[in-house]
C-alpha cells in the first residue's frame, strides 16, 4: 500500500462527495479496479485507478471501494496488510492511518464488502475491471460493461455534472503538469536532429516525465509518419527534410492528464511547403482558441479551423471553387479528417466511457458527413470547460487515393498536385484551453510552437543517446 500524501487537499474530494450526495439523494457504491495479472499470477500490469474512483476519493490503492452515504459520509473498503506485508514491501499503512490520509469517516477491511452492502440496491457504475464489474453486478443487481452497461442512469448524470467542469484545484494540478510535460517537449526538439531515431526521442521524452513523478496520460505519439494520425510505433530514423510529430502528456498522481502536439522539421529548418502549411494549421488553432469563450458552440470552433485551412488549400492550389464549396462539400477534410478537439481531465478523452452522452448537447448528433463525422465535442461551452484545440494537415495516401472519395471530389481537388505532396506526411498543432469567464486560458502555452522558437530549439542539445549516455 502506497504511503503517499493525496495528489490533492483530502477537503478536495470530500467535498466532491458531498455534491455527489446532494445530486444522489441516496447512498451510493463506487467500486475502483483491482490487479490484473500480466503474464504470471504474481505479476500485474501496470496498474491505473478508475478515473470517478479517483475523482470521489482520490484513492489509488487496487481493490478498493467506497460507499457514499445520502450525506456524503464515506466508508473505504480496502485490502488491509498481511503479516508479512512489512519484509515484502516496507511498513505500509494500518486501518487508521489510512483513514486518515484520505479522511474518509470509517475504514473497513475490502472482505467484509459484499456483506455489508447485499441486498441494499444500490446505484454503482462500471469500471474497466470486468472481474469487479462482476461483483459489483452481483452486489447490486445491475448489468455492468465498461463502455457498454454503465450502471446507473442518474449516477452517471451525476458524475458528468461533476466532472465536466474543472475547479481551481484540478487546474492547479493540470498546469503543474503541463509545465513539467513542456519541458520534456524542449528536451525532444533540442535532441532531434537527422540520423536519430523515433525510440530515442521516445525514451528521452518518457524518461524526462517519469524523472519528476509523472506517467503518460495515453500512448505518445511519436512519428515521422504524422499522416498516420495515432501511430502507435517508434521505428523509423530520422531524415533531413522530414517533419517530426510528438503527440504527448505527461500524467500526475491525481491522474489528471496534459494533451499536447507539436511539429517540427528534423533537421530544423522549415521548408517552403513546410512553412507554409505549418503557418496555417498554426493560424487555424489560434482562430479557434480565441473562440473558446462561454456560449460559443464548439461546433463553430471547430469550424473556424476548417476556414482557414480550407483557404490555405485555396490558395496552395489543392481545392479548386473557394473556401465557401470547400466547406459546404467537405472537401477540405481530405486533408483535415478529424475534429479539432475534445474534453479532457482525467481521461485523455474525459468522460467518453459514456459515448457522446458528455459531448453533445441535448438533440444534437454526430454528423454522418466525411470529416466532421469525427467531431468529438458538440457541447455550448461554459466556464470550466477544459477542451483541446488540435487542427492538423496531413497528406494520407489511402484518402487521396480512394477510389469512393476521388469519385465525390473529382472536379474540387487538384488531384496532379495533390500527388505532388504525397510523402509530406503531416502537422499538428494542439494545445489544452480553459473557457473562463472571460479570455481563454492556454494552459500548455509553455510547450513552444512559433517558428522562430521551434528553430532555435531544434538540434541545439545533446542527442537523445547522449543525453541517456548510451
Amino acid at each position: 500500500m502506497s504511503q503517499a500524501p493525496l495528489p490533492l487537499p483530502a477537503e478536495v474530494f470530500a467535498a466532491r462527495r458531498v455534491a455527489l450526495a446532494e445530486r444522489m439523494g441516496r447512498p451510493v457504491l463506487l467500486l475502483g479496479n483491482g490487479l490484473r495479472a500480466r503474464n504470471l499470477p504474481k505479476y500485474s500490469v501496470e496498474f491505473r485507478q478508475d478515473s470517478n474512483f479517483l475523482y470521489f476519493t482520490g484513492c489509488a490503492l487496487p481493490n478498493a471501494a467506497a460507499l457514499i452515504d445520502a450525506a456524503g459520509r464515506c466508508t473505504l473498503f480496502a485490502p488491509l496488510p498481511a503479516e508479512d506485508d512489512a519484509l515484502w514491501h516496507g511498513v505500509v499503512d494500518g486501518p487508521e492511518a489510512l483513514r486518515a490520509r484520505f479522511a474518509v469517516d470509517a475504514l473497513r477491511d475490502i472482505a467484509e464488502l459484499e456483506s455489508a452492502v447485499t441486498g441494499l440496491g444500490l446505484p454503482t457504475l462500471a469500471i474497466p475491471d470486468e472481474e469487479v464489474n462482476r461483483l459489483g453486478a452481483r452486489l447490486t443487481g445491475l448489468p455492468l460493461r465498461f463502455g457498454v452497461d454503465h450502471g446507473d442512469d442518474a449516477l452517471v448524470s451525476a458524475v458528468i455534472d461533476l466532472r465536466s467542469h474543472k475547479t481551481e484545484a484540478e487546474l492547479i494540478e493540470l498546469r503543474r503538469v503541463a509545465g513539467i510535460t513542456a519541458q520534456a517537449f524542449r528536451l525532444a526538439m533540442a535532441a532531434t536532429r537527422p540520423g536519430g531515431h523515433e525510440a530515442h526521442i521516445a525514451a528521452l521524452f518518457h524518461g524526462a516525465l517519469a524523472a519528476h513523478g509523472l506517467t503518460t496520460g495515453y500512448h505518445s505519439i511519436i512519428t515521422v509518419r504524422g499522416e498516420i494520425l495515432h501511430n502507435p510505433d517508434y521505428l523509423n530514423t530520422m531524415g533531413a527534410g522530414q517533419l517530426l510529430l510528438l503527440d504527448g502528456g505527461g500524467e500526475g498522481a491525481a491522474g489528471y492528464t496534459v494533451d499536447i502536439t507539436r511539429t517540427w522539421p528534423v533537421d530544423g529548418r522549415f521548408s517552403g511547403r513546410q512553412r507554409a502549411a505549418y503557418e496555417a494549421v498554426l493560424a487555424a488553432q489560434r482562430a479557434s482558441i480565441e473562440l473558446v469563450r462561454p456560449g460559443v458552440r464548439y461546433r463553430d470552433v471547430h469550424m473556424r479551423s476548417a476556414e482557414v485551412l480550407a483557404q490555405f488549400l485555396c490558395d496552395e492550389g489543392l481545392l479548386r471553387g473557394g473556401v465557401d464549396e470547400a466547406l459546404a462539400t467537405h472537401a477540405h477534410a481530405l486533408f483535415f479528417p478529424h475534429g479539432v478537439g475534445h474534453l479532457l481531465g482525467l481521461d485523455v478523452h474525459d468522460l467518453e466511457t459514456y459515448g457522446d452522452r458528455p459531448a453533445y448537447a441535448p438533440g444534437r448528433v454526430r454528423s454522418t458527413e466525411f470529416g466532421t463525422a469525427y467531431l468529438r465535442l458538440d457541447l455550448d461551452l461554459l466556464p470550466g470547460h477544459l477542451v483541446t484545440i488540435e487542427p492538423g494537415f496531413y497528406v494520407v495516401p489511402a484518402i487521396l487515393h480512394d477510389p469512393a472519395l476521388r469519385a465525390r471530389f473529382k472536379d474540387q481537388v487538384d488531384w496532379d498536385r495533390a500527388e505532388s505532396w504525397i510523402g509530406f506526411g503531416g502537422i499538428r498543432i494542439e494545445d489544452d484551453v480553459v473557457c473562463t469567464q472571460g479570455a481563454p486560458e492556454v494552459i500548455t502555452d509553455g510547450t513552444p510552437k512559433d517558428i522562430p522558437t521551434l528553430e532555435s530549439l531544434i538540434g541545439q542539445g545533446p542527442s537523445a543517446l547522449e543525453r541517456l549516455s548510451l
